[in-house]
Order: structure tokens, then C-alpha cells, then sequence
């Protein structure tokens, strides 16, 4: 399985629709992310197969990853993965 992270960006508050996906660089390691979230799960997620809210420290964190400017005053952000099939050589 191919695992390709995007971040889901979100009108703020609760009741905020889908605004759609900022595609994420492959570059970023597991270890990096697995260190930003790991007191936050209940089981070790080191795949990092788990979607996670991103407060204004994660997002300024991941930032340069991520090729369009992210703004926590107007939008919310949750860090995806979204798992594809291995494509045959």
C-alpha cells in the first residue's frame, strides 16, 4: 500500500464546510510526524495512518511541506493519509 498524506482544510468552526485537500511532499519523514503527535495517541500510530486536528504550532511545523500558505485565523486543517495500492512495475 502507497500512503499519500494531504491536509483537509475546513471552513472554522464545528458546522465549517469542506473547503478540499493541500497535497502534502513525500519528503516528510514518519519519524518527524510520529514526534508531533505521538502523546496524542491512545495506541503508537509510527505509520501515522491516523487523521489529526493541526493546532497553529503543527501547522507553522508542517508548513514548509506544504506548498500553499496555511492560515489558522481563517480556515481549520486536519492531516490525512489516504491509502492507494501498489501499482504493478
Amino acid at each position: 500500500m502507497k500512503i499519500v498524506r494531504v491536509i483537509e482544510v475546513w471552513e472554522k468552526d464545528l458546522d465549517g464546510a469542506f473547503v478540499g485537500y493541500l497535497p502534502v511532499a513525500d519528503t516528510l519523514s514518519l519519524p518527524f510526524l510520529f514526534g508531533l503527535f505521538a502523546h496524542e495517541q491512545d495506541r503508537p500510530d509510527p505509520e501515522m495512518k491516523l487523521s489529526y486536528m493541526l493546532d497553529a504550532r503543527r501547522i507553522e511545523a508542517l508548513q514548509p511541506w506544504v506548498a500553499q500558505q496555511m492560515d489558522a485565523a481563517q480556515f481549520d486543517y486536519i492531516l490525512t493519509a489516504h491509502r492507494y495500492p501498489d501499482q504493478p512495475a
